[in-house]
């Protein structure tokens, strides 16, 4: 279609002017949003605009507020995506996030993509004959582990610590340690949160001190935000933290050379997801069981690990991780005299 259309150059003109439109709580007068577009090649002026305005609010989720000039917003129920449409493939993408990744979104941030989370159920709803359509319900999240409810957080509490971590500031709680009576009053300095077996964590420096720390949301009270900055621990990196230093993990050691005696359930397991890369599983003449190698970190995790396999797993080395788990065996099996 040629370009001096006058039908297309307004086309054009509309999709200009919605694109610049910002969001509530930000909002554009028609002098500025004029001046966007003149910079962008239209010629136009403010009456013009203005009249425009009033057309496309008719058909889309725009409002005006009261002030002279007014400044001109998407409403707030207005999707982020709502122009252009959202497609099918967004739809998706928002509604397996808001599924599974809501509860470590800012509530802030929540509040704000709930309007998508909205008109990506619509979209997939009316899309929902098509094989794209049904994909977020033919897609599940399974925890490993034994589905424990998530732990109660005191009020404010994820408000206060989001705000902290967004805008780098420092806040004061009282918190309740594990092995503690009665909780103690910090100065925490937030690095990053952790998602892990439905418990928000978040990582910290308390008061000045340089070490990185472990702090779980629900055991948090009485939040007050500062307005002090944050001190950043140098160096520190979360992902590192969380996925090489296995942090979460609970380092009891260094690596170790482990080598276990298992079953064949067991290796046909863990020779699809294996321990290690250098792991190594081989037969054991005389027996059913296998010999499996690898070099991994001797951390709770892995103890806790061994221990959920009870006879499957025989650990044969390291001889002080096999006298560990003989203890706890023969502790396990006296409660059950």
């Amino acid at each position: 279609m040629a370009r001096n259309n006058p039908s297309f150059d307004t086309a054009l003109r509309y999709l200009a002017m919605l694109a610049n439109i910002p969001r509530r709580p930000r909002k554009i007068t028609a002098a500025q949003l004029a001046e966007k577009l003149q910079g962008e090649g239209f010629a136009i002026d403010i009456r013009s605009i203005q009249r425009d305005l009033v057309k496309l609010s008719a058909r889309f989720p725009l409002e005006a507020d009261a002030g002279r000039p007014a400044g001109w917003q998407w409403s707030e129920q207005a999707p982020a995506h709502s122009f252009p449409h959202m497609d099918l493939a967004t739809a998706l993408t928002h509604e397996l996030l808001s599924r599974h990744l809501a509860p470590v979104l800012p509530r802030m941030l929540r509040k704000q993509l709930e309007p998508n989370f909205k008109e990506a159920r619509k979209v997939l709803d009316h899309m929902a004959a098509s094989p794209l359509g049904q994909w977020s319900r033919r897609i599940a999240v399974v925890s490993p582990w034994q589905q424990l409810l998530p732990p109660d957080i005191a009020e404010g509490v994820v408000d206060v610590v989001y705000a902290a971590l967004l805008e780098g500031r420092r806040f004061e709680i009282d918190y309740l340690g594990m092995d503690h009576d009665k909780p103690r009053r910090y100065l925490v300095n937030p690095q990053g949160l952790v998602y892990r077996h439905n418990v928000l964590y978040l990582v910290a420096s308390l008061f000045d001190y340089g070490n990185p720390m472990q702090l779980a949301l629900h055991r948090m009270k009485n939040p007050r935000l500062l307005d002090e900055p944050a001190k950043a621990l140098a160096g520190f990196d979360l992902a590192r933290y969380v996925e090489d230093e296995r942090a979460f993990d609970i380092p009891l050691g260094r690596d170790i050379a482990l080598e276990l005696r298992i079953t064949p359930w067991l290796a046909r397991h863990l020779g699809e997801s294996r321990l290690s890369h250098d792991q190594v599983i081989t037969p054991l003449r005389g027996s059913e069981r296998l010999r499996l190698k690898a070099t991994v970190a001797d951390t709770a995790q892995l103890h806790w690990w061994l221990r959920s396999f009870g006879p499957e797993v025989e650990v044969t080395k390291p001889a002080a991780l096999r006298k560990a788990m003989a203890a706890d065996t023969a502790a396990a099996a006296a409660r059950y005299r």
